[in-house]
């Protein structure tokens, strides 16, 4: 079992992106904006829409004028949120300099490739390219072969990434066909830390948001709404590691992170937060943690 502990990312860091900021004007204090006005603020890098009309009130300040519409397509992708996504047609690039980190996440993404590479002073030391398609599902029969559809990998990990204080990564996501359009909904890039090997025997679901509704007329209809991911799992870790896990633990609660349970099934990958956990001091040299994991997607 690991995790990943995002660095927030910074108008710094963000060296370059493809994805476009040009989702509305941007805010100008000297502009009338009349109810139903959109804009963006490029400090925030966020979209508001005029909920009353004003000249001068900052949108950022004043949440009764203004309604906050979420980020702008360019940051849409760092804000660790669901629900939110930059897209761009054919490409996505973006650049960071997000100081040492060994792992960088893909999530909720829509492309066929990703590749990593990282440089340091100008020479490129990591260069990675992952696909995401992985076949077919079940493929036994030729029939399956011919029509079942491509199963697609949602999410990509890159937990090799060497650490370099003044490392600079460029992700670029593809398509291949270049009309359609690339998605990205979150990317994550920071700390690893290993709690240790993940049990046989993980209890994953998902709990799912929709409900069923019936009218004054007996008519009955399901609402679709989001799901999360779920997962309970128990770590076998190193006992003299107790203190460590225990504080790290302590230090992420309420805070979502990336649980990596199995590297070899993208399911066991979950991004949220735990719900509780619990230490098992078994053995002088071998103990056990249980985690309750919620996910956000």
């Amino acid at each position: 079992m690991k995790l990943i502990r995002p660095t927030t990312l910074t108008d710094a860091m963000l060296t370059s992106s493809t994805a476009p900021e040009n989702d509305y004007a941007v805010w100008a204090s000297g502009t009338a904006y009349a109810v139903g006005a959109r804009v963006i603020l490029t400090s925030t890098h966020r979209k508001y829409e005029a909920l009353a009309a004003s000249t001068g009130v900052n949108p950022a300040t004043d949440p009764t004028k203004w309604l906050d519409l979420g980020p702008t397509n360019r940051w849409a992708m760092f804000d660790a949120r669901v629900g939110t996504a930059t897209t761009r047609t054919g490409s996505l690039q973006v650049v960071l300099a997000p100081g040492a980190a060994d792992g960088l996440a893909l999530i909720d993404i829509e492309a066929e490739s990703a590749s990593v590479t990282l440089t340091v002073s100008g020479n490129q030391i990591y260069n990675r390219t992952q696909s995401l398609n992985i076949g077919g599902n079940a493929i036994d029969t030729w029939f399956a072969w011919f029509f079942e559809p491509l199963g697609k990998r949602t999410g990509l990990l890159f937990l090799d990434v060497p650490v370099y204080e003044t490392g600079v990564l460029t992700v670029t996501l593809t398509r291949d066909n270049p009309a359609d359009a690339v998605k990205c909904g979150t990317l994550l890039v920071g700390r690893q830390f290993d709690i240790g090997d993940t049990e046989h025997g993980v209890d994953l679901g998902i709990i799912d948001y929709s409900r069923k509704e019936t009218d004054q007329f007996g008519v009955t209809s399901v609402v679709e709404r989001a799901f999360a991911k779920r997962m309970s799992a128990r770590v076998v870790m190193q006992t003299d590691a107790l203190d460590d896990v225990y504080r790290t633990l302590a230090s992420i609660r309420a805070t979502p992170v990336l649980w990596i349970g199995s590297e070899s099934f993208e399911s066991l990958t979950v991004f949220g937060f735990y719900k509780e956990f619990s230490i098992d001091l078994a053995y002088p040299t071998v103990s056990y943690c249980s985690l309750t994991i919620e996910g956000l997607t």
